[in-house]
């Protein structure tokens, strides 16, 4: 864990993880990435959130959230979400 931005979270290719809000930054967008199964490394879609955010300008993704979510169509069958709000905060 470091702190940025008043907030403790992690950092991944210059993008900065919270679960919490940033209080200073301009919003540029919101971001979402789903994998197409359960056993898929966190990571994995942790980096495809961070070239999303790098993409809009963005430094910080707050108000990170990540679920398993279960299938319509089978309920053995789950996948993970990952939210957040891109932002390009200031100290």
């Amino acid at each position: 864990m470091i702190e940025k931005f008043g907030r403790k979270g992690t950092e991944l290719r210059g993008v900065f993880f919270t679960e919490g809000q940033i209080a200073s930054g301009k919003f540029v967008g919101d971001g979402m990435v789903s994998s197409d199964r359960q056993n898929i490394s966190i990571e994995i879609l942790k980096e495809k959130m961070a070239d999303q955010a790098l993409a809009k300008g963005a430094n910080a993704v707050d108000n990170w959230k990540y679920v398993q979510k279960g299938s319509v169509w089978s309920f053995s069958s789950t996948r993970w979400v990952m939210t957040g709000r891109f932002l390009q905060a200031e100290e």
